[in-house]
């Protein structure tokens, strides 16, 4: 029996795992267009902080998870959308101190901005809630956005127990996705805009995209300036060994630059 026909197999419990992203998005396109039976499509929301329930996914991009791509799922497609998110929040880690930490010069410090490479947040506010979930499910298939020319994905997918690479499967490229969400108006403004995906705190984003967040959400970009004045901090390290001063000064030096424009601008993406 091939894969695909036992994907279409409607006994196994089934999720399609979801970022948002043109990857995912198109797996649960693909499901709702070959008639794939799915029990849910699931989404972890990492969280700045759920006091004043302000998102760690960038604005844009979640207010089209809620506003846009979760009804038309929904509603059109008839999958459920779960959209989870951890207790914990990127405020609480900011905060977390640890009563015995292992290194002595840590005591009584704040742990601070995340590191880029050791990323709390992707662990405990990303990938705990998931864990959760899916324990709290037991056995079952998870859908995952790999496309057919991610070999290096691929590779790593086949070690995985019960994890499926639909657009693999049907030997869809990356580039063939964008196009796929387009056809259902599910393709995220997130890539409008030049940001790549994940959090708008994310030690991994250029000096450029920091300057893009600074520029179309300057509130946000106030919420990480207030939290670098904090003291007693283990680093004082935002963007590896970059202080949140430094990232903060070079984003205000691209930002006064005037505006080049190049063959891109003329590009729908």
């Amino acid at each position: 029996m091939s894969r695909l026909s036992f994907m279409e197999d409607a006994a196994a419990q089934r999720y399609v795992s979801w970022s948002g992203g043109e990857d995912s998005t198109a797996s649960i396109i693909l499901c709702h267009e070959k008639g794939i039976h799915l029990d849910g499509v699931v989404m972890s929301e990492v969280m700045f902080d759920h006091r004043r329930n302000i998102s760690g996914e960038h604005p844009e991009h979640i207010e089209w998870v809620y506003k846009t791509a979760k009804p038309i799922i929904e509603e059109q497609f008839g999958y459920k959308v779960y959209i989870l998110r951890d207790e914990s929040d990127y405020i609480q880690e900011f905060f977390y101190t640890p009563k015995n930490p292992r290194i002595p010069e840590r005591a009584n410090k704040h742990a601070g901005f995340l590191l880029g490479g050791m990323c709390v947040a992707n662990r405990n506010l990303k990938m705990r809630p998931l864990r959760k979930f899916f324990a709290e499910v037991g056995e079952c298939e998870q859908i995952v956005g790999i496309c057919a020319d991610e070999a290096a994905r691929l590779q790593k997918l086949s070690k995985k127990v019960n994890r499926r690479a639909l657009l693999a499967e049907l030997g869809i490229e990356k580039h063939e996705t964008a196009q796929i969400c387009r056809n259902y108006n599910l393709r995220s403004p997130i890539y409008k805009t030049g940001k790549r995906q994940g959090c708008w705190f994310c030690p991994n984003t250029t000096i450029k995209g920091f300057a893009e967040l600074k520029k179309r959400h300057p509130e946000l970009w106030e919420e990480l300036r207030i939290l670098s004045l904090t003291e007693n901090l283990v680093s004082q390290s935002f963007r590896y060994e970059l202080p949140f001063s430094e990232v903060d000064r070079r984003i205000d030096e691209l930002n006064s630059l005037p505006e080049q424009i190049s063959i891109f601008d003329f590009w729908e993406d």
